[in-house]
């Protein structure tokens, strides 16, 4: 094994023992009280430390938290305290959009959710997050054993390529998914255009 595939398993290795214990808080961990939109900031960027971010990349700001009210992707603060519900939902929009068009994740995330609905919502997300690491670990370490062997030299870029394809696979998916109509979302959400 060369020393470049010596130090993606090393990587990996990491990355899989930072995963194994990562976990959002549940709905009854985020706290219960009104903050403002800088404690909000420095919550979520604790909280979702698994996403690379840094001073000249941050993951959230303020401006970017006004932003999803003014598109309506969350609901507005309540002179201008947000509280665990408005804190649910920046956890959820910060994650999916990831991977997520902000269109499409107003298309999944309705901003007029009461606290209950949005505390199933988030309690859903949370486990979907919790269930999926595991099979996605698996599915790497799966695919790093078949790629970064003795004698490939292409191991390597074939890892990199391997999850570049499956990103792909998976954001095609969920747009197609998120423009079919959801009985769920009423016949006022589901008599927009849909694309493709």
């Amino acid at each position: 094994m060369d020393a470049m595939q010596d130090l993606y398993l090393q990587k990996l290795a990491r990355w899989q023992n930072f995963m194994e214990v990562f976990r959002l808080p549940g709905w009854e961990e985020l706290p219960d009280m009104d903050l403002y939109v800088d404690q909000v900031v420095t919550l979520v960027s604790r909280y979702l430390n698994l996403i690379p971010q840094d001073e000249k990349n941050p993951l959230i700001t303020a401006s970017s938290i006004n932003n999803y009210v003014r598109l309506r992707v969350m609901p507005a603060p309540v002179r201008k305290r947000y509280g665990r519900r408005h804190l649910a939902y920046v956890l959820m929009i910060c994650t999916l959009k990831q991977s997520m068009a902000m269109t499409e994740i107003q298309k999944v995330l309705p901003p007029d959710m009461d606290d209950e609905d949005t505390k199933q919502m988030y309690t859903n997300f949370v486990g979907r997050i919790q269930g999926a690491i595991h099979g996605f670990i698996e599915q790497v370490n799966d695919e790093a054993a078949r790629e970064l062997v003795e004698g490939n030299e292409r191991g390597c870029s074939n890892l990199v390529l391997h999850s570049a394809v499956n990103s792909v696979l998976y954001k095609l998916l969920t747009v197609k998914l998120t423009n079919l109509p959801r009985p769920e979302l009423g016949a006022e959400a589901n008599n927009k255009p849909q694309e493709g």
